[in-house]
């Protein structure tokens, strides 16, 4: 099973830890920075895609991964849209409008604590 981890910061780096469990998963990355958390804490040794997801961007990187299920592991700065305020309802509302238009099963994964 190709699983593709949208994201790879905090939440994406534990999402990534527990993946790495299972030898039967290929897991592959994208996140639009050069050395995210995950990369930064040698969790995996980088990114497969540095791409910032859109809708625009979405089908290019699903072609590229083909993967059979996609994690939004995602805030604002995995998606490359920065800090300003307000980005946080923007990438909501992204994340809602990727799941919805993916032709892959899309499961969105929020942070609930923890470090």
């Amino acid at each position: 099973m190709r699983v593709l981890v949208i994201g790879a910061g905090r939440t994406g780096a534990q999402v990534l830890r527990q993946l790495q469990k299972n030898p039967d998963l290929t897991v592959l990355t994208v996140d639009p920075r050069e050395k995210p958390y995950a990369v930064q804490q040698g969790i995996i040794a980088g990114i497969d895609i540095h791409e910032a997801l859109t809708p625009l961007t979405l089908e290019y990187v699903l072609e590229r991964t083909r993967p059979d299920l996609a994690l939004l592991t995602t805030t604002t700065e995995d998606l490359g849209l920065g800090k300003a305020p307000g980005m946080d309802i923007l990438a909501g509302a992204l994340r809602e409008e990727l799941a919805a238009i993916a032709e892959v099963p899309v499961i969105s994964v929020a942070r609930t604590g923890g470090s």
